[in-house]
């Protein structure tokens, strides 16, 4: 496995858990409204005094589909395994997630990032690829 995160920029691409699939841009949405939903409850039970045990259970994960998120895991990052399947191609790579939710302030969710690192290595480049390209530029 490499350890570089490589952003993940393309709404298309969709990434797989164990149970669940989505596109990146669906993901980003879902954790971004289930960041900001627990926030509001939270707030809402601080400030009618009600149940403030309950608002640590409530505050100790995100959940989104069949997937379970600790926010304890995300306080900075999380780290899950998946498979992603990219738009541009190459089929299903398995690696890492990370998932970054940025600072929660004034009952609105900051922005989620997600980067994924494959546990594939990279593969370098055939000295042979350069030669392919030329003929192929020449035959046209």
């Amino acid at each position: 496995m490499n350890d570089r995160f490589i952003p993940l920029n393309c709404d298309d691409d969709v990434i797989f858990f164990e149970k669940d699939t989505f596109k990146v841009s669906k993901l980003k949405e879902m954790l971004s409204q289930e960041a900001k939903n627990k926030l509001s409850q939270a707030i809402y039970y601080e400030e009618t005094k009600k149940f403030r045990c309950y608002v640590i259970g409530l505050l100790s994960s995100l959940s989104i589909g069949q997937e379970s998120i600790g926010l304890n895991e995300i306080q900075f990052h999380s780290i899950k395994d998946c498979q992603i399947l990219r738009v541009s191609g190459k089929g299903w790579q398995k690696g890492k997630l990370k998932i970054q939710i940025s600072k929660l302030t004034n009952n609105q969710a900051g922005g989620v990032s997600l980067e994924f690192c494959s546990d594939e290595p990279d593969e370098p480049e055939s000295p042979l690829d350069d030669i392919r390209k030329r003929l192929e530029a020449n035959s046209n």
